[in-house]
């Protein structure tokens, strides 16, 4: 038998952020850490930072992935039987299942609990992903947020081939994801840093090196990106030299209602995050765009329809302009501190 290896110092010190800052864990709480035989080693740090603070249960749960409702039950038969404060579910979902598993989240505002939502998580995702100051990510994507508010009209260019124009109303909101989830009943994905909304309609071309979920586990960092056309708010045509990936895209969002609309514009704002790496999960925080077909979550951004489907895209080094105002250059928000509107 091997011996078990020494995490590595950012590892731990990501896991210490999540349990100090991200859900402001205290000598009162009950934490819960929900993960898989695979997931473990790194659910076992998470646990051991919690451990400096408060009692802590680890649930080794069955693989999401061989069967959702036997993984599902027993998540439930957990929550239920410790009544946690704080939940993290580090465990793999290839699907994203549990995210979109309204029962689950339902389960977790009954139990008043604090939630962190890391699904794919790796050695990546816990050390550089969370070894940041998540109270300045916090900061800056508030920064961010107040700077969008208002924006009318929105252009995202690349040097990988994306040129696509956004209208949207002024009158809508950007909803900033901080990761800070410090009081009851609040929950949600990490690493995390974003601030997005719903565009009213977008022209042009967009060139994704990261494709979401379903298909990020399969697809990861594309060697050479995916164009999809824009016409009037939906995608109309997708081009990649896997013709496989192009045709079973276009069928999953073709096929359900509303999934070709543009539902999401999104800004990562995590400068902590250096570069895209193939893993949806960190690379939609890192500087730059990230756009998704599908559900525009209208109970953040204020649209007025609905989708089934969600499927993230990720735009390599993008540069962006909002009114005329240059936002990000290359991938690189211009200064630390942002330029004003006024």
């Amino acid at each position: 038998m091997s011996e078990p290896t020494t995490p590595l110092p950012d590892v731990v010190a990501g896991a210490a952020e999540l349990m100090r800052t991200c859900l402001a864990c205290t000598g009162g709480d009950r934490v819960l850490v929900l993960t898989d035989r695979a997931t473990r080693p790194l659910a076992e740090v998470i646990a051991a930072q919690a451990k400096t603070l408060t009692s802590v249960s680890v649930a080794v749960i069955p693989d999401v992935a061989a069967g959702y409702e036997a993984a599902r039950h027993e998540i439930g038969r957990e929550l239920d039987a410790h009544r946690p404060t704080v939940t993290v579910f580090a465990a793999a979902d290839p699907g994203d299942l549990l995210a979109w598993d309204p029962t689950f989240w339902e389960h977790l505002e009954r139990l008043g609990a604090r939630h962190a939502h890391m699904p794919a998580l790796d050695d990546i995702a816990l050390g550089i992903g969370m070894a940041v100051d998540y109270t300045e990510v916090a900061r800056f994507t508030l920064q961010v947020r107040d700077l969008l508010t208002g924006t009318r009209s929105a252009r995202i260019t690349s040097a990988t081939g994306t040129d696509l124009s956004l209208t949207c109303a002024p009158e809508r909101p950007w909803t900033p994801f901080t990761g800070l989830y410090q009081c009851g009943g609040q929950g949600g994905r990490l690493p995390q840093g974003e601030v997005f909304c719903t565009p009213l309609t977008a022209d042009g071309i967009l060139a994704v090196s990261v494709v979401g979920y379903p298909f990020n586990a399969e697809s990861g960092l594309l060697a050479e990106p995916l164009l999809i056309e824009v016409a009037d708010g939906s995608a109309v045509a997708f081009d990649h030299p896997d013709e496989t990936l192009a045709v079973r895209l276009r069928t999953w969002l073709g096929e359900a209602p509303g999934g070709l609309r543009l539902g999401e514009f999104a800004l990562g704002t995590n400068r902590s995050l250096p570069a895209i790496t193939g893993n949806l999960l960190f690379d939609e925080n890192v500087p730059g765009v990230h756009i998704a077909f599908g559900h525009p979550f209208p109970e953040y951004t204020g649209a007025d329809w609905e989708s089934p489907v969600h499927v993230d895209m990720v735009v390599e080094r993008p540069s962006v302009h909002a009114d005329g105002l240059t936002v990000l250059a290359d991938g690189q928000y211009r200064t630390p501190s942002l330029p004003s509107r006024s």
